[in-house]
């Protein structure tokens, strides 16, 4: 039996669970950056447009959350010891959750309000409450607790927060109730899910796979303490204070609290690669260490655009926005599905017949070599993007989203590759 020291086990959920949260996020991935070639005249100035509000949730719901319940659903059982508390719920959530997408999508494309947006908000909420329920019952037959699992039981609380703020904003655009300005509420649901359920998962989740690929061991957990409760109370300091008016005093107290924390992750994470005995990069580490780099970029931004007058430059936030989306995430994402998706499909295909026949290693399992390509695609994307949006260059921008568009396909080539072994 592989032990918790790698990514599955006896206590790891059937893999059809796991894989269709995966290929369901992978076509997410590749539609929304079609999208985003086709609607490149719909992105620029304020961000609150139907266009890139759709272009957003199809980011974020579709992408990024999709990906990270598969990867829980996965690694929660491993890391903790425990199986998982329900099987049934998670494969329920997983369609609830897949029509909530594309009605909330849909909703924002058309700019339809009312009453199918709050449906499709209802659903989504509905979907997240079975996985936290589901994750909850998980965390309760846990006998032994570590950093990642502090980190994994913030998140869980800082989605319910994120799905319930989500849901209040569906319904404030067809009925109006909210007294104070929407987009201020819009601006605390978007880094409560960010920094709050995102990142909380990205960062617990780091300590245990980098040291992992990277054969790292023998340095302390001090900084990622520190990130922990930094992080934490900043956000709840900025939450607690975004349901008021005038309150920019805080502002200074809190959000450099936050970009602290962020700082301290950053930080062990440059320890735990210093002490790697597996020296050379591979195409998913390289995808991830350069995404820890573009987090460190970001929350500069981030907290730059949190004490000036943003609204009077142009395209700032989209800036901002795409950072954070595709080279922070997305890039993220990337790197830990070409270490983790090639050992699933392999341990689940051949552990049984080694020894017994010829079976391919792990890096026989996708062209690595295309992988690369992909990397600096990517790199050219974002780089390419970021200046379109800052000097408003139109043919620039269609450039820049066409290489992540390749990139998405050969992203996607490859794990289907590594799916139909």
């Amino acid at each position: 039996m592989i032990q918790s020291s790698s990514i599955a086990s006896a206590y790891s959920p059937p893999f059809r669970i796991v894989s269709k949260y995966f290929i369901a996020a992978i076509v997410a991935f590749v539609t929304l950056n079609l999208f985003l070639l086709l609607s490149h005249s719909n992105i620029i100035g304020h961000h609150f447009n139907p266009k890139i509000l759709s272009i957003t949730h199809i980011a974020t719901l579709g992408w990024v959350t999709m990906i990270i319940f598969g990867a829980l659903f996965q690694l929660i059982p491993v890391v903790l010891e425990v199986n998982l508390f329900s099987e049934v719920l998670a494969e329920i959530q997983f369609w609830i959750f897949l029509i909530g997408v594309i009605g909330m999508v849909y909703c924002f494309w058309h700019f339809n309000i009312g009453m199918l947006m709050n449906i499709s908000a209802i659903l989504l909420n509905l979907a997240m409450f079975i996985f936290s329920f589901n994750i909850i019952m998980t965390f309760t037959k846990v006998k032994k607790w570590n950093i990642t699992g502090l980190y994994l039981a913030a998140a869980i609380f800082h989605l319910i927060v994120t799905a319930i703020a989500g849901l209040l904003l569906a319904i404030n655009l067809g009925y109006p109730f909210i007294k104070i300005d929407h987009l201020q509420y819009l601006n605390l649901h978007v880094h409560v899910a960010f920094i709050g359920w995102v990142s909380m998962v990205v960062m617990g989740v780091t300590y245990k796979l980098i040291p992992m690929f990277t054969l790292s061991h023998g340095y302390p957990m001090t900084y990622a303490k520190c990130a922990f409760w930094m992080i934490n109370f900043g956000l709840l300091g900025i939450t607690t204070i975004m349901h008021y008016e005038d309150t920019t005093f805080l502002h200074f107290i809190f959000t450099p609290m936050i970009s602290l924390g962020i700082a301290f992750f950053l930080v062990q994470v440059h320890i735990i690669f210093k002490n790697r005995v597996r020296k050379k990069l591979d195409a998913g580490l390289t995808f991830s260490s350069y995404a820890y780099l573009m987090l460190g970029l970001t929350t500069i931004l981030g907290t730059v655009i949190a004490f000036i007058d943003h609204q009077n430059i142009i395209n700032l936030t989209l800036i901002y926005g795409y950072m954070i989306i595709f080279g922070y995430l997305s890039m993220l994402i990337i790197g830990q599905m070409y270490k983790i998706v090639p050992f699933l499909v392999w341990y689940h295909k051949y552990s049984s017949k080694v020894g017994l026949e010829k079976v391919p290693m792990l890096k026989d399992m996708f062209n690595e070599k295309l992988a690369q390509y992909g990397f600096y695609l990517m790199i050219a994307a974002i780089i390419g993007s970021v200046c379109s949006l800052t000097f408003k260059t139109e043919v620039g921008l269609i450039i820049s989203f066409a290489l992540m568009f390749i990139n998405s396909i050969i992203f996607s080539f490859n794990m289907i590759t590594i799916f139909r072994r």
